[in-house]
């Protein structure tokens, strides 16, 4: 079972009522002024009166049960609000296309969770929507030609992903936002922001945030399984994975484990993974990372129209791909993100938050003294850190750009829209809050997973709205209660995990292996980056990337990840290249 795909194709011009037909390929052409193509059509919920679609899966805000059809008057509501009813009402993974009566012509209105990709294209002819690359592709659109500019862009700023790919000619609809399309040119307009989950006066009582997160994660893990019947959960050792398994478990969903590890100590996370399985009864496929199988040639985000891909993910495809073989997985769940809900902060921002929001001295100690064990710090530096930050205006902070590596004499680029403009209106936002959705923003790059042509679906569930929204409304100096991180995800579901697991502040990571490709790799590295296509198109600074290849510190410092993101941006780049033969049908 690969995952949901899909191709809409919009003529230019009003439709209404909205008839879309369905069709069996992503190539088929014809008259008609609305085609859909959906890898899977029992995965399209039809509006009443041709009033549009739904593609994906849509569940009840109230009942977190799957929908299967609207009535006249809930798609009627939909219709009036522009869309926002969808994220009001309901969540899911879905891309929704209806009628938009207020623009006199129809609204695309994609799912705050952005589990369902959205990317569009235009055309001479027609407005397009496709879940991926390879469909747009399928379609005839050329989806081969680097956008040099944005590239370099996304590079200076690695962790905010934008509204404009790197891709030439193709963009992203922002999870959450509805692009209404009428006679005249197109409106994006966000319909959820984060904001609205974080004002103290909507704040979850403490008294009630451990039951709260414990009772929406259950749902809502539920209710994503509830669709398949064999899954595979990347179990890491660590709480976030695990909490996961301790969903799947309580809601009786059928499921197995797979870890992965070093072949040395600082990797191997085995025996947290067994203890996660023995208590949830489920098998664990235990595999090792092979750095000799890694092809830093290889980009692992091939599929995707931004370099977002790492060296060990070649390992943990390989690891994903051998199991669904042999298991029949279905769909694969994560952990992924789960730092980030969770509001991991290793900074002053809550002793910030609590004084600001509780208006005394005692609860801010308090908190500080937390963020002293969670961050390993002394009294006096947190305090002066909480000092400084209660006197900056959020404003005014702005992140700069990482030119490491990169070529500072090529032109410096006005930033681009970020597909979530949610820093836009940070003004007199508390900081743990305004650092929460930072957070969150930064795992954007990461939601998407495997390629959707070979693999299942594949779910960052922590990440799903109903989650989210709950953690945002709980206070930022709860989450580093007790002096231990995530505090609140620990105390909800501490009585469904190992115990080993339920107190482990840190974990461990593929760094060792990561250190290992790099080192094999140094020649493979300095022919692909010395005579590449980035230093042709003036990305690098050739000289200072010669010399960290050349220095044998670079293996032992955070340089080298940069050289390997690098790398990965130009076997992402040689691979679109290599695949120009896409027509430009329509362009």
């Amino acid at each position: 079972m690969s995952a949901l795909r899909f191709l809409l194709r919009m003529r230019k011009g009003r439709q209404s009522p909205l008839r879309i037909s369905l069709v069996q390929s992503p190539s088929v052409s014809s008259d008609d002024e609305a085609l859909l193509w959906c890898s899977d059509p029992a995965r399209v919920l039809h509006l009443p009166a041709d009033q549009g679609m739904i593609i994906g899966r849509l569940f009840s805000r109230e009942t977190f049960s799957a929908i299967e059809e609207m009535t006249a008057a809930e798609a009627a509501k939909l219709i009036d609000s522009g869309g926002a009813a969808l994220i009001k009402d309901y969540w899911g993974a879905y891309v929704a296309v209806h009628q938009s009566d207020a623009v006199g012509g129809y609204s695309i209105t994609r799912a705050p969770s952005g589990f369902l990709p959205c990317y569009q294209v235009e055309t001479r002819t027609h407005h397009i929507w496709a879940s991926d690359l390879h469909t747009l592709s399928a379609a005839g659109i050329a989806v081969s030609k680097v956008d040099w500019e944005r590239l370099y862009e996304h590079l200076q700023w690695p962790d905010v992903r934008r509204r404009h790919s790197c891709i030439d000619g193709v963009s992203e609809l922002a999870p959450g936002s509805a692009r209404a399309v009428s006679g005249d040119a197109p409106k994006d307009q966000m319909l959820w922001e984060p904001w609205a989950f974080t004002h103290p006066d909507v704040a979850i009582d403490p008294d009630h945030a451990v039951t709260r997160l414990r009772d929406t994660v259950f749902a809502s893990v539920g209710a994503l399984a509830s669709d398949y019947q064999n899954i595979i959960v990347g179990v890491s050792g660590g709480l976030d994975s695990s909490i996961v398994c301790a969903a799947l478990t309580r809601g009786r969903h059928r499921f197995s484990c797979l870890t992965m590890a070093t072949t040395d100590a600082s990797g191997d996370e085995r025996r947290y993974a067994a203890s996660v399985a023995a208590v949830a009864g489920v098998p664990l496929a235990a595999h090792q990372y092979a750095v000799d199988n890694i092809d830093l040639s290889r980009s692992s985000a091939v599929h995707l129209p931004r370099p977002v891909g790492r060296p060990f993910l070649q390992e943990l495809d390989r690891a994903y791909a051998a199991e669904i073989c042999k298991t029949g997985a279905d769909a694969i769940f994560t952990g992924n993100g789960g730092d980030n809900v969770f509001c991991f902060l290793h900074s002053a921002a809550p002793v910030v938050d609590r004084f600001r929001q509780e208006r005394g001295l005692k609860p801010a100690w308090n908190t500080l003294l937390d963020m002293c064990r969670v961050t390993q710090c002394d009294i006096p530096t947190m305090a002066r850190a909480a000092f400084k930050l209660s006197r900056i205006r959020p404003s005014l902070v702005a992140s700069e750009p990482d030119l490491t590596l990169l070529n500072a004499a090529r032109a410096v680029l006005a930033q681009s829209a970020p597909l979530t403009p949610y820093m836009d209106r940070v003004a007199g936002r508390f900081p743990g809050k305004l650092a929460h959705v930072r957070l969150l923003q930064r795992i954007q790059n990461f939601v998407e997973g495997q390629d959707r042509t070979t693999f299942p679906p594949m779910f960052p569930v922590l990440l799903a709205q109903p989650i989210v929204e709950t953690c945002l409304r709980i206070s930022s100096w709860q989450w580093c209660e007790g002096g231990i991180n995530r505090s609140v995800a620990r105390r909800a579901f501490g009585g469904f995990l190992p115990r080993q697991v339920v107190h482990r502040t840190s974990k461990a990571g593929p760094d060792s292996v990561t250190a290992a490709a790099f080192e094999s790799g140094r020649p493979k590295l300095r022919e692909l980056l010395l005579d590449g296509l980035l230093r042709q198109n003036r990305i690098i600074d050739a000289m200072a990337v010669e010399q960290a290849l050349s220095s044998a510190r670079t293996s032992r410092d955070q340089l080298l990840y940069r050289i390997l993101d690098l790398a990965d941006a130009e076997a992402w780049a040689r691979s679109r290249s290599a695949g120009s033969s896409d027509s430009a049908l329509g362009r």
